[in-house]
C-alpha cells in the first residue's frame, strides 16, 4: 500500500512539476514575442537571403532555416536559465505598458539602421582591405 501511495504521490508532484515547467516555457515564448525577436530574425533572414544568388536561394535558405531553429531554441533557453518565471512574468508586464511597446516599436527602426550602418562597414571594409592588398583605392566605376 505504501508503495502505491509514493507512487501516486511522486507521479502527482512530477506532474505538477511538468505542468508549471510548461508555463513557464509558454510566458518565455510570449516575451520573446513581445520583445520583437522573431521580426528581427525575420529581417535579418530575409535580409540574407537577398545576398545570394537565384541559383543557391533554394538550397541557402533550407539551411538558414534550420539554423534558425536552433538560434530560436537558444534564445528560449537563455531566458529560462537566466531568469526565473516570476522575472519573466514581470518583464511581461513591462513590455505590455506603453512605454515597453514604445520600446519594441523603436527596436525595429534600430534594427533598420544597424543593418544599414552593417553594409557601410563591410564596403569600407572591402576598400581598406583593396588598399592594403594593392596600395591604392579602387577606382570608382
Amino acid at each position: 500500500m505504501k508503495k502505491i501511495l509514493y507512487t501516486v504521490l511522486l507521479l502527482s508532484v512530477t506532474l505538477f512539476a511538468e505542468a508549471q515547467d510548461n508555463d513557464f516555457k509558454k510566458d518565455v515564448k510570449q516575451l520573446i514575442k513581445l520583445m520583437g525577436v522573431p521580426e528581427q530574425v525575420e529581417y535579418t533572414r530575409e535580409d540574407e537571403i537577398l545576398s545570394v544568388s537565384p541559383e543557391n536561394e533554394e538550397i541557402f535558405t533550407k539551411q538558414l532555416d534550420s539554423l534558425l531553429l536552433v538560434y530560436n531554441e537558444k534564445v528560449e533557453l537563455h531566458f529560462l536559465e537566466k531568469y526565473t518565471h516570476d522575472e519573466v512574468k514581470e518583464i511581461i508586464r513591462f513590455y505590455e505598458t506603453p512605454l515597453g511597446k514604445k520600446l519594441t516599436k523603436e527596436n525595429r527602426g534600430y534594427i533598420s539602421a544597424y543593418n544599414e550602418a552593417k553594409h557601410m562597414y563591410y564596403e569600407l571594409q572591402g576598400e581598406i582591405l583593396y588598399f592594403i592588398k594593392t596600395g591604392r583605392y579602387k577606382e570608382k566605376e
